[in-house]
């Protein structure tokens, strides 16, 4: 489940994991740069504390409420888009 441009939720055997990705290049002085996909996993025991941790990770740097509104009014959003599907 997608959440935003960097954000998904994905799945393995025990956890739910909230996983940021973003497209990266990697220099080398030999040959030409590499993309390749950068990953940081977190580790949830639900979708419930995933999605919980998914908004304090997008509300960190935020500094008004109107910030923190807009963007919890975004993740509810996703949330009811992805529901319906």
């Amino acid at each position: 489940m997608n959440l935003n441009k960097n954000y998904r939720i994905i799945y393995d055997e025990n956890n739910t994991i909230l996983q940021f990705f973003e497209q990266r290049e990697k220099k080398s002085k030999d040959a030409e740069p590499i993309s390749y996909e950068f990953q940081d996993n977190s580790y949830y025991p639900n979708l419930k504390t995933a999605l919980q941790g998914f908004l304090n990770k997008c509300t960190w740097g935020l500094e008004t409420a109107k910030e923190v509104l807009t963007k919890l009014d975004e993740v509810a959003k996703i949330i009811r888009d992805e529901h319906k599907s």
